[in-house]
């Protein structure tokens, strides 16, 4: 077997082993061998039979050889040796593993300890076979007992309640017996409590059920039934006995903590809302920045619309009209056209109010469309750009207008931190490149008035600025942008003059993604 498949059946809870489709075990877990203090070799094919307690072998060998034959589930409960020679009660469960075509091509076996529990069992039925001997004795014990005791006929029809449900209910031992109980069952719990309990008489197994019953006052509370048959020595059901435990405190608990999840969860949703509120806030916030801007870009492209069509109109109206220049004319006419409805598109798209929309974007195409709108305001403040663009840069997987907000705050901070510079020239250094872990690093580095060391993480911090206009939102979204690209933005002090802030994301790695 693998190495992979053995750390698999060790990794099952209790004592397990894989057989093949004939019943012969051919791997067992670890947890097998250090309780029976057997090997894995001694186990195989049919070895594992030796821990088994001789009383219980016929009946486990019947068993086996039936699910192996039938292929049907395989369930026992018997006993196993321990290392030490004493015994433990298990029950064990088989399944088996099919193909496609229904073939079953081996089996899983696990068996769980059940010793005490089998305890419990045993002395439950030695308590109640020696107080059945007295009426009064018997309820004399169970009306003592916390809790209500109930017991019922092999067909399922309650004769006896014991005081402490009779005090709960308001009900006497006569109008609960029979099915008068089912009185005190809240109505959305009685159809589905009639039928686990029907199953249970159908099958004579023992088990429980959560369901409310109704206090004298009108008020539910949950409660879990247990029920358990009493057999004759020929195995039929005599009578059942039940025990109901209130349970209403864990419920509540468990509705409180399921009540917190959802308000969590709200909360979390709450945020986010908020934060996508701020990201288009600190958008529309940048608008004012750039105006200059804006202007420059729209108004060269109109006025050489409207200069181009008054020279059209001109040429068009000269006798004889010069067609040729008209038409090249109209041709600089609609690039012109074309260029501001591209800059229209632009600015619109920078600043809507949209969700991340992830693609391949090449990072300085993105950083140069930035650029381009902010010549105007880099050249009112007296601002020398440096770009130092990469060559053969990786794609990276981002939105491309939420990246361009970022870099556009980032470069918008630079200036206004080199604005009240006097004595040397400004200096913006723009980068991009790949960093010593093979990330896309974007950088802007200014030779401006820099930041406190100690400010160095609080700048991220929403509402938290050190200027004296803003809102103090742009660096908090502008992170929080970058790390929803599983990314990293920071910022660090020059040696000399200025701070340089910069931020990666992971490159695209599949070249599949980034055509």
């Amino acid at each position: 077997m693998s190495n992979e498949f053995d750390r698999v059946v060790d990794a099952l809870p209790g004592l397990a082993f894989t057989t093949r489709e004939d019943g012969s075990v051919d791997c067992v877990n670890h947890a097998w061998c250090a309780y029976t203090g057997h090997s894995a070799h001694q186990v195989a094919d049919a070895g594992w039979l030796s821990a088994v307690h001789p009383e219980d072998l016929s009946g486990t060998i019947n068993a086996w050889k039936n699910a192996v034959h039938s292929g049907q589930p395989y369930r026992k409960e018997l006993r196993l040796q321990r290392a030490d020679g004493t015994y433990r009660w298990f029950v064990s469960d088989g399944k088996p593993m099919r193909d496609d075509q229904g073939m079953i091509l081996r089996w899983w076996v696990i068996s769980v300890d059940i010793d005490e529990q089998k305890r419990d069992k045993a002395l439950i039925a030695r308590t109640l076979a020696e107080v059945s001997a007295s009426q009064d004795r018997l309820n004399t014990i169970i009306n003592a007992i916390p809790g209500f005791v109930w017991s019922a006929t092999p067909d399922g029809s309650v004769s006896f309640v014991n005081q402490r449900w009779c005090d709960f209910t308001g009900m006497s031992l006569d109008e609960a017996r029979g099915d008068g109980w089912v009185r005190a069952v809240h109505p959305d719990d009685a159809g589905p409590l009639a039928q686990r309990w029907g199953a249970l008489l159908q099958t004579g197994e023992a088990g429980e059920y959560e369901t409310r019953l109704r206090r004298f006052d009108g008020d539910y509370r949950w409660f879990i039934v247990r029920a358990v048959p009493q057999r004759d020595a020929w195995g039929a059901v005599t009578c059942w006995y039940g025990e109901n435990t209130d349970i209403e405190d864990r419920k509540r608990a468990e509705m409180l903590a399921a009540s917190r999840a959802i308000e969590h969860r709200l909360s979390e949703e709450t945020l986010s809302k908020v934060r996508s509120e701020l990201a288009h806030l600190a958008r529309v916030a940048s608008l004012s920045a750039v105006t200059a801007s804006i202007a420059h870009e729209v108004n060269q492209p109109l006025a050489g619309i409207i200069t181009n069509a008054s020279t059209c109109l001109r040429m068009l109206g000269a006798d004889p009209p010069n067609v040729t220049g008209a038409l090249e004319t109209a041709r600089r006419t609609i690039r012109d056209g074309n260029r501001a409805a591209d800059v229209i598109y632009r600015l619109r798209a920078l600043f809507s109010k949209k969700d991340i929309t992830l693609e391949s974007i090449d990072l300085n195409e993105a950083v140069r469309e930035v650029i381009a709108m902010l010549l105007s305001e880099l050249q009112r403040n007296g601002v020398t750009l440096h770009p130092e663009l990469a060559d053969h840069l990786p794609q990276v997987k981002a939105d491309r207008v939420h990246v361009q907000q970022v870099i556009l705050n980032l470069i918008l901070n630079a200036i206004e931190a080199m604005k009240t510079m006097t004595g040397r020239t400004r200096h913006l250094h723009v980068t991009t490149g790949l960093d010593e872990h093979r990330q896309v690093c974007f950088a802007v580095e200014d030779n401006g008035c820099g930041f406190d060391p100690l400010d160095a993480e609080r700048l991220f911090t929403a509402f938290y600025t050190t200027k004296t206009t803003g809102m103090g939102i742009g660096l908090s979204i502008s992170r929080s942008i970058i790390e929803q690209h599983d990314g990293v933005l920071w910022a660090c002090l020059n040696n000399e003059a200025g701070a340089t802030f910069q931020f990666t994301l992971p490159p695209v790695t599949d070249t599949k993604e980034g055509i």
